[in-house]
């Protein structure tokens, strides 16, 4: 079973995704913030994190650059989900080695797992 990690500030996307994966397929470690999800990256090893960049505490950014920092060139695909559509922020993730960005206001369950799904077809190759 894959272990997807969901780092977001908003409770109910978190739920949304929790609940909206197939369980014979994924379990699913969530977190708040990246302080969290930091904590939960090192205690759940997931397969794949799903990573808002606007957080408290620590963002999506901050977690990416302090992630590289602790664990090194991360082999572990990240997908941004986030509302932050800047170029600026697509940039960024993109040289911190994001595999892909998820608009959330734009996107439903069924795209958002389509890209859950490339994402892991694509690290089999």
């Amino acid at each position: 079973m894959r272990k997807i990690l969901v780092i977001d500030d908003d409770q109910t996307f978190r739920e949304l995704i929790s609940s909206g994966v197939d369980k014979n397929k994924y379990a699913v470690a969530t977190a708040a913030d990246g302080v969290q999800g930091l904590e939960e990256f090192t205690k759940n090893k997931p397969d794949l994190i799903l990573l808002d960049i606007m957080m408290p505490r620590m963002n999506g950014v901050e977690f990416l650059e302090k992630m590289k920092e602790a664990h090194g060139e991360q082999k572990v695909p990240i997908i941004i989900t986030s509302n932050d559509s800047s170029l600026d922020t697509i940039s960024r993730g993109a040289e911190l080695g994001v595999r892909g960005y998820i608009v959330k206001s734009n996107e439903s369950m069924k795209t958002i797992m389509a890209s859950i799904e490339r994402v892991f077809t694509e690290s089999e190759k």
